[in-house]
């Protein structure tokens, strides 16, 4: 009986103690170990979770980055392709060249007429009866015509090689048995005052005019006596736009012979009459500038 009051005694003993551990307070050295666990264990986490994001984010960018500078050398490529020896090659040999004069003078020879405009040593400037001009260049050798007779306001035969609307060379010049009843005399003087209207010179015109003169600018109308009272005029009364116009682009196959004069210009106003004076010298008498009145006004 003593003994077994012993034993529950030791087993109640036993008991408060296991229960006075699980109730006392924790160990505050304890406590702040496992804290600073916990917050070391959250901080590495979050940062593995920033590196494994900025990893996967860097990689997406290089990764975008890598295709548009795939994209962008893509590009380059295609708008800078560099040209091979065959390419280059094929494609200057496809520029057509223009021909020698060795090449032209070999070729199809051609004839016009016309009226020698001017003439220098190395071309000729001629107008067809069409009222067309054209160059003829003077190539070094292969013409077959004396040059040296080529005479302003001449009609004569031009032979040539090559194209007239690019490169014509003069190869032979003859007479012609075009006749329009002006002489070449008559032909050099109109000419002459076609250059000074083409360059507006008031004292180049003057030096072509018997005065007396005729003349008519709209607002006067009326002889001028000399050339001092002649050049003093505004020129721009003189070459109106309507003059310069019609004389620079005159066909000299229209200049006939007319009571009053050789009329250049034609019919109706404005133009330029010249004739021979009692001296025989040709001259000009009458400049009429004024524009062409409208007859279809009241």
């Amino acid at each position: 009986m003593k003994r077994n009051t012993c034993k529950l005694l030791a087993l109640l003993l036993s008991g408060f103690m296991i229960m006075s551990g699980c109730g006392a307070p924790d160990n505050p050295a304890t406590k702040e170990t496992a804290e600073d666990n916990i917050g070391q264990n959250t901080e590495e986490s979050t940062d593995e979770a920033a590196d494994t994001a900025g990893t996967d984010s860097s990689d997406g960018n290089n990764g975008e980055n890598s295709s548009e500078t795939v994209t962008g050398s893509d590009s380059a490529d295609e708008s800078v392709t560099p040209l091979s020896p065959e390419d280059l090659f094929s494609t200057v040999s496809s520029t057509p060249s223009r021909p020698t004069e060795e090449e032209l003078l070999a070729g199809e020879k051609k004839n016009l007429v016309g009226i020698v405009m001017d003439a220098t040593k190395y071309s000729v400037s001629v107008q067809t009866p069409d009222g067309s001009s054209y160059y003829l260049t003077i190539p070094d050798t292969g013409v077959s015509g004396n040059l040296n007779y080529i005479t302003i306001g001449q009609i004569a035969t031009f032979t040539y090689a090559g194209s007239l609307d690019d490169t014509a060379l003069l190869v032979d010049i003859s007479s012609s048995d075009l006749m329009t009843g002006i002489y070449v005399e008559e032909y050099a003087f109109a000419i002459k005052i076609i250059n000074a209207v083409k360059a507006m010179d008031m004292k180049a015109l003057s030096d072509l005019t018997n005065f007396p003169v005729f003349l008519d600018t709209g607002s006067y109308n009326g002889p001028i006596n000399s050339s001092g009272e002649f050049e003093v005029i505004d020129s721009e009364k003189i070459f109106s736009e309507a003059l310069v116009s019609r004389i620079v682009n005159y066909n000299l196959f229209d200049l006939t012979y007319t009571d009053a004069g050789f009329v250049l210009g034609g019919n109706g106003t404005p133009n330029i009459t010249f004739d021979v004076d009692d001296d025989g010298i040709l001259g000009i008498i009458g400049i009429n500038s004024a524009a062409p009145k409208d007859n279809t006004k009241d």
